[in-house]
């Protein structure tokens, strides 16, 4: 989160005596987040007595007198603002030291915002239809959303600007068109920014993300996991923990583990034996201590790595596939909509 100040001059005119306005030394800072807006005087020949009068748009008056103001010695004066933005007439009426005096009118206007803190949960994020949502703390003015692939690439942007500003606690729904299928997003960037000019910044790693492995295999007909095959899921588990420690941010990732037979034997039975196999592995993997949620799934010989014909052994068929992911994989070479939770 960045922090903002602004200290802005602006025109005073004299009203009722001749005088040199500069001579307040009066600096506004009028952006500021948790305190209150203040105006500052550090003036050039001594203040005996001063009083500010400060009407707002709602026609709400406060009046401030302050006593008397060294030459050259800043004094701040808060201004009693609740959060959002206000313009103010003001009426400056001075008593300088000398004994004569001067009245000036401003215009100025004022933001004052808390905090800024962001509420985003799992289910704000629809993945599956694009869009999402998220309340922030303070009046929102833009909410965007940025999207990079995996080499760190922008590929997608998406921005919804508020006039009037949203306010606090409001749900800031936004949609955005998807990359082209062949692209591998790696995650969503989202910045919502305030009134003031503070943003806050939420980073979403929703996407798919295939591990790379070398293949178990099993004996024929069988769903044991030989003793020699342990340490190929010893390398493969040591990835799925990099690609956590990486990837791991707002939304949960889960682990989808498909089973592939080859084409020996009958379709109903390679299905029940790639199932098998994948829960197996689903178990070894929860059983060395991976604590995500876990899901496995068996597709039997559909699928083939390898094209073979029917009753064809091959090894390179005998196959899984690990997948990390938010949503559940479909479509292509992933499952229906049929994992099995372990």
């Amino acid at each position: 989160m960045r922090h903002l100040l602004f200290l802005v001059l602006l025109f005073i005119a004299p009203l009722a005596h001749a005088g040199d306005a500069s001579q307040l030394g009066l600096e506004y800072e009028t952006v500021v987040q948790g305190r209150p807006p203040a105006l500052t005087f550090t003036p050039l020949a001594p203040i005996k007595n001063l009083t500010i009068t400060l009407t707002d748009q709602a026609n709400k008056t406060q009046t401030m007198r302050v006593g008397a103001i060294a030459q050259g010695r800043a004094k701040k004066v808060p201004i009693k603002q609740e959060q959002g933005t206000a313009t103010y007439q003001a009426t400056l009426e001075v008593a300088w030291g000398d004994g004569s005096k001067d009245s000036y009118k401003v215009e100025f206007s004022a933001t004052r915002v808390g905090k800024l803190e962001a509420d985003i949960k799992s289910e704000d994020v629809d993945l599956d239809n694009h869009k999402l949502q998220i309340r922030v703390s303070n009046p929102a003015q833009s909410i965007e959303l940025t999207i990079y692939d995996e080499d760190n690439n922008v590929v997608g942007s998406e921005q919804e600007s508020f006039d009037p500003p949203a306010p606090p606690g409001s749900d800031l729904k936004l949609a955005w068109t998807p990359p082209p299928a062949e692209t591998k997003v790696l995650y969503m960037q989202l910045k919502v920014t305030d009134v003031a000019g503070f943003y806050v910044g939420v980073k979403i790693t929703p996407f798919t993300i295939e591990i790379p492995h070398d293949d178990v295999h099993f004996d024929f007909g069988s769903a044991a996991i030989p003793k020699t095959e342990e340490p190929k899921l010893d390398k493969t588990l040591g990835l799925v923990d990099d690609a956590l420690k990486k990837h791991g941010t707002l939304l949960q990732l889960k682990l989808f583990v498909a089973g592939y037979t080859d084409t020996v034997g009958d379709k109903a039975s390679n299905r029940a034996l790639s199932l098998a196999r994948a829960h197996a592995i689903a178990s070894w993997f929860r059983a060395k201590g991976l604590r995500i949620p876990i899901f496995y799934f068996g597709y039997g010989e559909d699928y083939l790595a390898k094209p073979t014909p029917d009753e064809t052994e091959e090894q390179a068929n005998r196959r899984a596939l690990y997948i990390l992911s938010t949503n559940t994989p479909t479509g292509g070479d992933g499952p229906q909509n049929q994992w099995k939770p372990l």
